[in-house]
Parts: structure tokens; C-alpha cells; sequence
């Protein structure tokens, strides 16, 4: 079972059980739905479910990088319904197939590469849609912040003021916070590219993993960027 969460007047959050605790989003727009960070191979039914009963109406997919937690289920989500898979270049080699899915660094990596040996962590994903940051994808921007994988991005929904930060920027009880270094390809570039989000005006914060922050998100991750330089 999932519901569908209002955040924004556009933005929902997916809430169903997923085994990483990925934030799904779904955005809606006049030609259907985008669908963001799709999660683990284990959502996919449920999402599918979703779509054939009306409840939503998929016109693409987004991810906002790909680690199998946030894209594993891209490829049966795509099979079932029609739609694209969108993601940026420098991370499309690892969704299709081209190179062995992207894992984590340190532990979580290795537990996560002995559970590839019995389950398809992220099934490849055939022609693949790129897009390139500063050029919109229907309503959302992709914003540039590599580190976390070599093409992750940010996107940003000006209409509604929000910023789903995919893993550049998780929250915790006590407000923004960055992925732990050892999950990332390269964590000082990680927190390099968050420079990018300065110039930025949104009022929500959506991120990856942990709960959105809603209505004063930029100044609490300006103030979170200030302390982490």
C-alpha cells in the first residue's frame, strides 16, 4: 500500500515501506505526473499498482542519481508503463548496463554487493533519456552536484519553491546534513558542488533520505552551508 502526501501544491511524497528509506516524489504537471527517485526494486509494484488505478499518470521518470537505493526500480517501472527513465549523463552508464550497478563505498557497499549475487540490485534500464543541468525537464531544473556519484543533481521546482536534493542534502532531527562520507564516490567534491545551491531561492527542502523541511528551507540549509565550508 502507498499514499500520497501533499507537500507543495505541485510535489507529493510516496509513502510506502521501502528497505533504504528512500523519499519518493511525485511531481504533477499538465501532461501527467513525473515520477522522482523511484526507490528499490521492491517498490516497483506498488508504484505500477498506483498507475493502473488511476491514482497517478505517469509521463516520466526521474533519478536524481543512481544508486540502486533511488533508481533500482526504474527499469520495471519503465517496462510496466511506457514511460522514459531521465538521468545525467555521467551516471546513465551504471542504469544501463554498461557498467555493474553503482554501490556505496565502505560496509554498506559490500553487504549491498553480497546481496547483488542473488538479487538484480538494479536491472538495466534501455534508452535512457539525458538531460544536462540548467535545462528543464518539464517543470523541474537539474542543478549540478556531482560527488555523491559522478552525475548527481539536484532538482529544483521554482514554480513551487522546492528543492528535492536527492542525497546532496539528507535532514535529520535537527535539520540539513551531508551523506556520510564513506557513501560517497567522492565526498570533497560532494561538498564542493553544494556551492551551487547557494544562489538558489526555494522554501522547501526534499530530500533523499530523512524528513522535508517545509516553508524556512533556505535559510536553514544557507546557514548548514556556512558552518560545513
Amino acid at each position: 500500500m502507498a499514499d500520497l502526501l501533499e507537500l507543495t501544491p505541485h510535489i507529493f511524497l510516496v509513502k510506502l515501506m521501502n528497505a533504504t528509506r528512500t523519499n519518493i516524489y511525485l511531481v504533477r504537471e499538465a501532461g501527467g505526473d513525473t515520477l522522482i527517485d523511484p526507490g528499490p526494486v521492491g517498490t516497483a509494484p506498488v508504484i505500477l499498482g498506483l498507475d493502473r488505478r488511476g491514482e497517478i499518470r505517469l509521463q516520466r521518470i526521474l533519478v536524481t542519481h543512481a544508486h540502486p537505493a533511488h533508481a533500482g526500480s526504474a527499469a520495471r517501472i519503465m517496462r510496466g508503463t511506457g514511460v522514459r527513465v531521465w538521468v545525467h549523463p555521467d551516471d546513465a552508464c551504471y542504469l544501463d548496463g554498461r557498467e555493474p550497478p553503482l554501490l556505496p563505498k565502505g560496509r554498506r557497499g559490500q553487504l549491498m554487493a553480497a546481496l547483488g549475487r542473488v538479487v538484480d540490485l538494479c536491472p538495466p534500464v534501455f534508452r535512457l533519456e539525458q538531460f544536462q543541468p540548467g535545462v528543464p525537464v518539464g517543470e523541474l531544473l537539474p542543478i549540478a552536484t556531482p560527488g555523491h556519484t559522478p552525475g548527481h543533481v539536484c532538482l529544483l521546482h521554482a514554480g513551487d519553491g522546492a528543492l528535492i536534493s536527492g542525497d546532496a542534502l539528507l535532514t535529520d532531527g535537527s535539520g540539513p546534513t551531508l551523506s556520510p562520507a564513506n557513501l560517497s564516490e567522492d565526498p570533497a567534491r560532494a561538498r564542493d558542488s553544494l556551492a551551487a545551491l547557494r544562489g538558489l531561492s526555494f522554501q522547501h527542502l526534499l530530500p533523499g533520505h530523512g524528513p522535508p523541511i517545509l516553508h524556512d528551507a533556505k535559510q536553514r540549509v544557507d546557514a548548514f552551508l556556512s558552518r560545513a565550508s
